[in-house]
């Protein structure tokens, strides 16, 4: 008995000494997940301090189209201290070039996908993240994490900040950004890098790449025209800066005005050997079975398309077969999977917030990716008696008529919300120095005036202006208490960060909603 006692008295301290190993183990484990976030937003407040892309833009208005801009050369200076001459970027970094109007970023997600189905180790650069400046940054298709984003920022950082010349010698914050991720795509070994050009091509701090395996010219149309120039053609000549001798490219017959000829223009007098990718109907399928694809737009088979030739033109490369002038029509099972299971957050995404409320989102903010975006909603969106409400924002010298136009004449909603890309909670990551609060209040008003001006005749559509996102959010949430809701949220990937941010939806929860 007095045995069996002291069996039982054991076990209980085996229990407990256990139990206090596990509460102990959870401890560490959450001082150290609150030590690491800590050092991550103490890394991301540095960062923001870089933020000085308004005046370098403004500075960059003043330079002719064509005239030689030090951008490149900068950035090759600050990867240099950070120990990556260019010659070791171009022996050490397998990278994929891909600039464009619409659709680039979308582009490249499909290809990092469709690469990495075929099992090659990935990295992925593109801007601007939605919700965290770490989404930027991706290893085989996810963001980096907290801590290793802390790390690689210090180690960049420091190294600049060490061989300063003089005190305004670091680089703004895309460019900083851009030489952080070459440093870890070349540290973390990876297989390919599919790098998003930032704004056009010839003179963005990206084009310090010399020898990409292989090139992506997506859609072209009017943006940033202040600084690329302000028709099609001009446009279709800074995006072509990214061709490279004898460096295979990829674009799309169906471009606007003459800009295809000029890329055309710029690759033969480069060298470089240009390529249309097929129409998605012309490609051979598995069983002959076309696929869903992850981002669900018509127009995302164009970008689709781009890909399955970028992915498999390094494949070829990689593997030293057939010519580099080779279009490939026949798509094995594992490009399948990647076009089918990609995820891109703020593209053509749904989210169902609540059995009454249906939130839609892209990032669409040029009038053909507005209307591409209206198209989409149509077809994704139950008409019948469900109200559609409207959350819109545009920044930049975006001309606010423009981009509305078409999203009044549609006819589709009750409600139209105007509202600046400012959460009331907004974390660091969302926060945006470019750009004062007043001014952005400004834009609100503006886009309110441009709804007003293109109405013909009083409509039973209201119209609202808020200055917090979260207040639009709480608005439409109060709304669908009493009846059921599809919101459409456009005209800013700023905007839909805003909203993907203040849904507290992460990455993960937005894949399977």
């Amino acid at each position: 008995m007095l045995f069996g006692n002291r069996m039982r008295t054991l076990s209980l301290l085996v229990c407990n000494s256990c139990l206090c190993r596990k509460v102990l183990t959870m401890v560490r484990f959450l001082t150290m997940d609150s030590a690491n976030k800590q050092r991550y937003e103490e890394a991301v407040g540095t960062l923001n301090t870089l933020q000085t892309n308004a005046s370098v833009l403004q500075q960059a208005k003043k330079i002719r189209v064509g005239q030689l801009n030090t951008n490149v050369e900068d950035t090759r200076k600050y990867l240099l201290r950070t120990g990556i001459s260019q010659q070791m970027l171009d022996s050490s970094l397998s990278a994929i070039h891909v600039a464009g109007t619409k659709g680039k970023g979308s582009t490249c997600a499909f290809t990092e996908s469709i690469l990495r189905k075929h099992g090659h180790r990935t990295g992925f650069y593109s801007s601007p993240h939605l919700i965290a400046v770490r989404e930027r940054i991706r290893i085989d298709g996810k963001p980096l994490s907290m801590q290793k984003f802390t790390q690689y920022f210090w180690e960049v950082y420091n190294s600049l900040a060490a061989q300063k010349e003089h005190e305004h010698d670091m680089p703004p914050y895309f460019k900083f950004m851009t030489v952080m991720a070459l440093n870890v795509f070349i540290k973390e070994k990876v297989d390919v890098a599919v790098i998003e050009v930032g704004i056009g091509g010839e003179l963005d701090c990206t084009n310090v790449l010399r020898n990409p395996v292989v090139v992506g010219i997506t859609s072209l149309g009017l943006d940033h025209t202040s600084l690329l120039g302000n028709t099609v053609e001009l446009i279709a000549w800074q995006k072509a800066g990214i061709l490279k001798p004898k460096v295979p490219a990829f674009t799309v017959e169906n471009q606007p005005g003459d800009s295809l000829n000029v890329i055309r223009q710029r690759a033969e007098a480069i060298g470089c050997p240009l390529l249309m990718a097929p129409n998605f109907e012309e490609y051979k399928w598995p069983d002959g079975k076309k696929p869903i694809l992850g981002l669900d737009s018509q127009v995302q088979t164009l970008n689709a398309s781009i890909a399955i030739q970028l992915a498999h033109a390094w494949m070829n490369a990689n593997n030293n077969q057939t010519s580099e002038k080779s279009v490939t029509h026949e798509i094995p099972q594992s490009t399948v999977k990647g076009l089918e299971q990609v995820k891109w957050p703020g593209r053509a995404q749904i989210i169902n917030f609540s059995p009454q409320l249906k939130i839609f989102m892209d990032g669409a903010h040029t009038t053909d990716s507005i209307k591409n975006c209206l198209s989409w909603f149509k077809q994704a969106s139950n008409r019948g008696s469900t109200k559609r409400v409207l959350l819109f924002n545009s920044t930049g010298e975006r001309d606010p008529t423009n981009l509305l136009r078409p999203l009044y004449d549609a006819q589709l909603f009750s409600k139209v919300i105007f509202c600046p890309n400012i959460a009331s909670s907004c974390t660091a990551d969302q926060s945006n120095f470019m750009v004062t609060a007043d001014q952005q209040l400004k834009r609100t008003a503006a886009h309110l005036a441009a709804w007003k001006a293109i109405e013909n005749e009083p409509t039973s559509c209201s119209v609202h202006t808020f200055p917090y996102v979260s207040d639009a959010l709480n608005f439409v949430k109060e709304l669908s208490a009493v009846e059921e809701m599809q919101v459409l949220v456009t005209g800013s990937l700023h905007l839909v960060g805003c909203v993907l941010g203040l849904l507290d939806i992460s990455e993960e929860d937005a894949e399977d909603s």
